[in-house]
């Protein structure tokens, strides 16, 4: 297993640079405290808003689930039961007795859905969340309806590349990656208004899920066989996962819709939460199978 230096400066900008959090944000949704839930080896910690079908949003790297942004959770709660939920070993969130792999996760997803009692749900994965939810769709079909795919990747040595480089960062190299060029300058707020975590993460778990993106062995060749209504989105200045890997996974998932934002990389979601929550119902709210039933 390789080990890297995890830079004292994510867990400050995690924690330490907004102002609001979620539940305050969409607090007029009245979503359900904070539950836990037995899966397998592990308690999930998790959180429900709206009502709908259900729909579950897996977390990216050193993420908790209080770092989604809330007016996307708003938007996306018009229609669905959302639930969001902290990956094992982060947020509330037990460590378990299993290696922190992209696979579990992907294990731990489908699990928390079955012991949630719902037989199906629709998945939203941001970035490692994408790859998570490649893999529980991939490995249990039956458990996904659609799947939203945001700045995602199926190929293994792109993710694996830049988890190496993002460990290295000092804080300006960082920084310089939240937003693209002039956003700062155009919405000098940006930073203050990014949802932070209730506490910081653990820096062992961080390290656990880099080295599970380094070591993941990636999913192009078999994403042939995905046979499931598929929207995958991606910024055009994405310098994490360019947006020619989300090129590549809509051109491998049959029938899949591509959307690609102007002036938006990886973290496009706290640019136009609103217009991305849209984008996604319109995507949930649309059959693509034409032939009738």
């Amino acid at each position: 297993m390789r080990r890297l230096i995890v830079p004292l400066f994510l867990f400050v900008l995690l924690a330490g640079c907004a102002q609001k959090n979620l539940s305050a944000s969409v607090h007029y949704l009245t979503p359900l405290p904070k539950s836990m839930q037995q899966v397998d080896d592990v308690q999930l910690a998790y959180r429900t808003f709206g009502e709908g079908p259900p729909l579950l949003m897996i977390m990216g790297f050193a993420g908790t689930m209080d770092i989604w942004d809330a007016q996307l959770v708003r938007e996306l709660s018009r229609e669905h039961t959302v639930i969001i939920f902290d990956n094992r070993g982060m947020g509330s969130s037990s460590n378990g007795t299993e290696e922190i792999t992209i696979s579990r996760m992907a294990v731990d997803s489908a699990g928390l859905l079955r012991e949630l009692g719902y037989p199906k749900a629709d998945v939203f994965g941001w970035s490692m969340g994408g790859l998570i939810a490649q893999e529980m769709t991939l490995n249990y079909p039956d458990k996904v309806g659609k799947l939203v795919l945001l700045g995602a990747s199926c190929e293994a040595k792109p993710v694996a590349d830049i988890i190496q480089k993002l460990m290295k960062m000092d804080m300006k190299e960082l920084l310089s990656h939240f937003f693209p060029s002039g956003w700062v300058e155009k919405y000098p707020d940006a930073y203050a208004t990014l949802p932070r975590p209730a506490s910081p993460p653990d820096p062992a778990i961080i390290q656990d899920q880099a080295d599970a993106m380094i070591d993941w062995d990636g999913c192009c060749s078999r994403l042939n066989r995905l046979d499931k209504s598929t929207l995958v989105i991606s910024g055009l200045d994405d310098d994490i996962l360019p947006e020619k890997l989300s090129l590549e996974i809509a051109e491998r998932v049959k029938g899949s819709w591509l959307v690609r934002y102007r002036n938006a990389n990886h973290w496009l979601m706290y640019q136009d939460p609103i217009g991305l929550g849209q984008t996604v119902n319109n995507f949930f709210a649309t059959e693509q199978d034409l032939f009738p039933n």
